[in-house]
């Protein structure tokens, strides 16, 4: 079944935000109603507790890796914006399109705010990434000889899904920031190539 049209336009201009946020509260709700008691028929429980441990590090592992490119491209998106922002010049009475024609200016101007909106927005996006959800590990109170050797694997397992879904709320995030900021540095590189025209053929 082929999309509608407003999931085309999300898609391609905010990174599914609106389909990335459905899906995220969805999941937000697991991790709200989720409860250490379930796990306990889970058929994972016939594996070794070093097995499921490995498996807990790396949902932590993968946590704390998307966490570092959403901090990587909150840094990034930081640095463009202060950079970008000084070009905004180039309209004013004094810049290289004053002289210009009317349409020149208005388009630049558009590309302008657009260029600056995407940054901001991937920005943001980045920050909401890099602050969602915690990273569940078992507590000394969780381990042997605290609890017996079936309790222990029950709450590793625990921790392993709610680190999972907070992974996939955390990168649904940092792919609509990706988005965001491609969208950003081609409207930057489109305002370019019209300042350029513009100064070589007007």
């Amino acid at each position: 079944m082929s999309d509608s049209f407003e999931t085309r336009i999300d898609r391609a201009l905010l990174g599914s935000f609106f389909n990335l946020r459905r899906a995220n509260r969805v999941l937000q709700e697991k991790i709200d109603n989720r409860r250490i008691e379930q796990f306990k028929n889970d058929r994972r429980l016939r594996c070794a507790t070093n097995d499921i441990q490995t498996e807990l590090t790396r949902s932590i592992n993968r946590l704390e890796r998307v966490e570092t490119k959403a901090m990587g491209t909150l840094l990034g998106v930081a640095v463009a914006i202060a950079v970008f922002g000084a070009t905004s010049g180039i309209l004013g009475s004094d810049g290289m399109l004053a002289c210009k024609g009317c349409a020149i200016r208005i388009a630049s101007a558009v590309l302008l705010v657009f260029a600056l909106l995407y940054l901001f927005a991937s920005g943001l996006l980045a920050l909401g990434a890099y602050e969602i959800g915690q990273v569940y590990r078992p507590n000394l109170g969780d381990r042997r000889p605290v609890v017996d050797k079936k309790q222990e694997k029950i709450v590793l397992l625990y921790c392993i899904q709610q680190n999972q879904d907070a992974g996939t709320m955390r990168s649904n995030r940092l792919s609509a920031s990706f988005t965001c900021l491609r969208n950003g540095i081609v409207a930057v590189l489109t305002l370019g190539v019209l300042v350029i025209v513009a100064g070589v053929l007007l």
